[in-house]
């Protein structure tokens, strides 16, 4: 195995690989139950930005980038921070799966529920916290855990805190603003796809949000440039939008709450 600067390798073969592994954000060591993870689109957990070429992999030298956004007239924001906080996690199997296929695979935390005719639903408490940009979750908690199975759709609410992304636009030489997008506790989500998802054993069922939709159908460079999108030295306020901007913060949040995905992947 070749070098890697950011891992130790000391110890049997083995054991570097599975350092190598977790370090690259990817399963295959210890627990081997199904993760369920949350995150931005073409991210990996533990691996925002990191290439992994075909020949081995790419030893980090320096911070990857900070995600970009951009609206549909071509301003481009940075994604500093995005948090959400989901709780009241609904699972639903799908492939004629029920409580009883999986009961016996449910790790500490999640459960199951079957009611009337209703598909059977892996559930998780929460409140977990989780960074999209890493797909890690926050303060020191535990990945969420599912059992193999078949799904088709999740159902989630916000918790304390909901969804926050932070985003930084710079024109020019100096000057620079952030802009907060936002979603308030208490809002339901949901995802689904038209077929069920196969979830193995060291695999991960994966909702994205993609951020590449948050901004695409606003001109904020026109709203800006006329005055409709007011702005503190340091802040764009999307909710005070006058004119023909009106309503840009509430078309941002339906954004935020609709456009996410719903994928499996086998690590």
């Amino acid at each position: 195995m070749p070098s890697i600067p950011w891992l130790r390798t000391s110890g049997p073969a083995g054991a570097v690989l599975c350092l190598s592994l977790m370090s690259l954000g990817l399963s295959g060591c210890g627990d081997s139950h199904p993760r369920l993870i949350f995150s931005l689109s073409s991210t990996l957990p533990g691996a925002s930005s990191l290439a992994v070429p075909a020949s081995g992999v790419r030893a980090m030298t320096s911070p990857p980038p900070f995600p970009e956004i951009t609206s549909g007239d071509g301003l481009i924001f940075q994604l500093h921070t995005v948090v959400v906080s989901v709780a009241d996690i609904r699972l639903e199997l799908g492939g004629g799966l029920t409580c009883e296929d999986v009961r016996e695979e449910l790790p500490e935390g999640a459960g199951c529920v079957q009611s009337g005719d209703a598909p059977s639903t892996v559930t998780l408490a929460g409140p977990f916290s989780i960074d999209l940009d890493s797909g890690e979750l926050s303060q020191g908690e535990k990945e969420l855990r599912i059992p193999p199975g078949k799904y088709r759709r999740i159902d989630f609410v916000l918790g304390e805190g909901g969804f926050k992304a932070h985003t930084w636009l710079k024109r020019g030489g100096t000057q620079s603003w952030t802009m907060k997008l936002t979603l308030p506790e208490g809002t339901a989500l949901g995802f689904e796809v038209p077929y069920a998802l196969a979830v193995e054993e060291g695999g991960s069922l994966r909702v994205t949000f993609r951020q590449s939709t948050w901004l695409k159908d606003l001109s904020l460079g026109a709203c800006i440039q006329s005055g409709d999108l007011p702005h503190t030295d340091s802040e764009l306020l999307l909710d005070a939008a006058t004119g023909e901007c009106q309503g840009v913060g509430d078309t941002v949040r339906e954004i935020l709450r609709t456009e996410g995905a719903l994928g499996a992947r086998p690590f």
